[in-house]
């Protein structure tokens, strides 16, 4: 999937998530929440971070499982969850990221993936699968 389509599927999920899902309606009218779907877009887009990563670091490879998992996320919870910054606006946003990162995920498994360091396609679509849910759904335990 191209930048467009992960740009698309992760804006189309994230509002109908907010207006049937688990998110709640109410941030549909909230003034940020323009800004929700940016959020949701920046997340859509940033695990091909590994294209910028792979000129720096040797055979890195596009679809690295570092970038492509739950690893980045969970690393930038860390500071919030450490600092105890529950305020709702930042975990909203954190909410909206994890949610793009998830759909890019499961953007890649339509098209198949080419998983750096995986050879067999059954795994791959495993973890694709099983990172863009769990992102998806969000990773902070606090809402």
């Amino acid at each position: 999937m191209r930048v467009r389509g992960h740009l698309m599927l992760a804006v189309l999920l994230y509002l109908l998530s907010v207006r049937y899902v688990s998110r709640g309606p109410e941030l549909l009218f909230s003034p940020f929440f323009a800004f929700y779907c940016l959020m949701a877009m920046v997340g859509a887009l940033f695990p091909d971070v590994d294209w910028a990563l792979d000129r720096v670091i040797p055979r890195f490879g596009h679809r690295n499982p570092l970038t492509h998992s739950l690893l980045l996320p969970v690393l930038l919870y860390l500071p919030i969850y450490y600092y105890g910054l529950s305020q709702p606006l930042l975990l909203h946003f954190y909410d909206a990221f994890t949610f793009g990162v998830g759909t890019h995920l499961l953007g890649d498994v339509i098209k198949r993936g080419n998983l750096v360091w995986f050879t067999s396609g059954k795994r791959e679509y495993a973890w694709y699968l099983l990172n863009g849910i769990v992102e998806s759904n969000g990773l902070h335990p606090v809402r």
